[in-house]
Order: structure tokens, then C-alpha cells, then sequence
């Protein structure tokens, strides 16, 4: 992944000034470009597919070996995905669940950010509660933030019909 330094690699290196400041910020870019890039090929069907986008690359814990593949830690990763996983495995029927793939993408990072910047060890159940709570939060803002964009939309359909409907083009 050069030039990619690790999320948490690159600060000390940097403190160190074994690197620049450009180096510190490129790596970090290039972290969340590739993220950015994972989470449109697991929400957009025209992307990533169904199959491989939403029912692969959005669930959890798969997530969660990519993410820590990009940001150097695997192992922190897998763990971080799998005690998010274990929550989404099944969406009860008549309930809108959360946004997976904000948390696969979002809340996984965050998650492990915070575990190692708390100086948790991952295998312990507080990392993983902490987990859970952070992707439970960034799925539910998610969710809420989606449906919200559906709302506002409605306001430009409106004004598009009404343009139409006067020859408005």
C-alpha cells in the first residue's frame, strides 16, 4: 500500500520526522479515498453489483478486514468487524435496520481509532462494546441521514413535476 503509511504509523513518523507533513496528509488521503471508494462499490449497485458490493463488500466483517488492511492494523480490524457483524447478522421483518454500510465504512474506522487511541486491547470485550456502540450510533445517523435526503428530494420532485407540467424546460 506505499505510499500509504499507517493511520497510526504515520503521526509518530512524522513527530519523529522520519517524514514531511505532505507525507503525513497524503497517506491519509489516500486511506480515505480507497474507503471512499470501497463504501460506493457496496452501496451502488451500478458498482459494485449486488452480489459483491451490497452482500460483500458492505457487511461488516468484511469491511473490517479491508479497512484494517488500509489503515495497518488486520487484526484490529477483523475483531472491530466481526463484533459489529454479529449485531447486523439478521433485520428483524417490519424495521428499517441501519445504514451497514455507513457502519462498515465509517463506524469500523472510528471504532478502531478510538480502541487504539484509548490504548484498549482489541480482544477484550470493551473494545468490542465499544465497537458495537459506535457502529450502532453511526448506523442509526446514517439511517436517519438517508431518509432525511429522501424528504428533501420530495421538494425538488414537486418543483420538477410543476415544471413539466407548464413546459417549463
Amino acid at each position: 500500500l506505499c505510499p500509504v503509511i499507517s493511520v497510526f504509523c504515520a503521526p509518530v513518523s512524522y513527530v519523529c520526522g522520519n517524514i514531511s507533513l505532505i507525507v503525513l496528509i497524503l497517506s491519509w488521503v489516500i486511506q480515505a479515498i480507497i474507503l471512499g471508494i470501497c463504501a460506493c462499490l457496496s452501496s451502488m449497485p451500478g458498482l459494485g453489483g449486488t452480489t459483491f458490493g451490497n452482500y460483500t463488500l458492505g457487511r461488516p466483517l468484511v469491511a473490517g478486514l479491508i479497512v484494517g488492511l488500509v489503515l495497518g492494523d488486520m487484526k484490529t480490524g477483523i475483531i472491530v468487524g466481526a463484533a459489529i457483524q454479529v449485531i447486523y447478522i439478521v433485520t428483524p421483518g417490519g424495521t428499517v435496520s441501519a445504514d451497514v454500510r455507513a457502519i462498515s465504512y465509517i463506524g469500523i474506522p472510528l471504532a478502531i481509532c478510538a480502541i487504539k487511541g484509548m490504548g484498549i486491547d482489541p480482544a477484550s470485550k470493551q473494545a468490542t462494546d465499544m465497537a458495537a456502540t459506535l457502529g450502532a450510533a453511526v448506523g442509526t445517523l446514517g439511517t436517519v441521514l438517508f431518509y432525511g435526503t429522501a424528504t428533501v428530494n420530495l421538494v425538488w420532485q414537486h418543483m420538477g413535476w410543476k415544471a413539466l407540467e407548464d413546459g417549463d424546460f
